[in-house]
């Protein structure tokens, strides 16, 4: 019988959240252990569950909904979307501007695909939540880690960033507040990324806990300004 190994491209794609991390947690629970089970984001589980009007809707709206919508998401959700981000001063955008996916593991991973080119670096802190480096790999790109410093409450290491700029460098990730370290950045820190990508011309990938839990985001105040 012919066996097929794994592709090479996985070669240097680690997701240890879903894969050791979780089988070490099994292994605690068949001992009589109760774990929580914090690895991955799914926070429905502990009780932050969808509020009942959008179940509501949800079941509503399921008759005309078996078909494929808009590729872009539904136009009234990127519509809101919009309209959300403008009350809170960012302008400029439009509903042709937003794009909507089955989560964000999707959406990064589409980014990361519609984005780099072979060779391509990108900036991920470090420690990282293990879908940025396996995105940027499986993408052809290269992830390049900048120190996220236990000594200084986790916060990016500003020159450490500037050092791992070069030519190849297309785009910086910013997990804030941070996933895994709980770190939520000063808006002074967030000033200095942004100056660092506007002067080399990165893309700025963010991603972040919901605003439902955490105050809005001090980046947002940045790009207002």
């Amino acid at each position: 019988m012919r066996l097929f190994p794994k592709s090479d491209k996985l070669e240097h794609v680690c997701y240890d959240i879903r894969g050791p991390v979780h089988k070490e947690a099994l292994r605690l629970e068949e001992e009589g252990n109760k774990i929580l089970k914090l690895n991955i984001g799914n926070p429905a589980p502990f009780g932050f569950e969808a509020p009942d009007e959008i179940l509501v809707d949800v079941l509503r709206n399921l008759p005309s909904a078996q078909g494929y919508c808009d590729s872009k998401g539904l136009y009234s959700a990127r519509k809101a979307i919009v309209q959300y981000y403008q009350s809170k001063g960012i302008q400029g955008s439009t509903v042709n501007d937003v794009y909507i996916g089955n989560g964000v593991s999707e959406l990064i991973t589409m980014a990361m695909q519609a984005l780099l080119n072979d060779g391509d670096e990108v900036l991920v802190p470090m420690p990282d939540y293990p879908l940025w480096t396996a995105a940027v790999t499986l993408s052809g790109g290269k992830a390049v880690h900048y120190l996220c410093d236990e000594e200084s409450d986790w916060f990016p290491d500003i020159a450490d960033i500037k050092a791992k700029v070069n030519g190849k460098t297309k785009a910086i990730v910013v997990i804030n507040p941070n996933n895994p370290t709980g770190a939520v950045y000063s808006k002074a820190l967030l000033e200095e990324i942004v100056e660092v990508a506007r002067q080399h011309n990165l893309i700025i990938l963010r991603t972040k806990f919901t605003t439902k839990f955490y105050m809005m985001m001090l980046f947002i105040i940045i790009l207002r300004h």
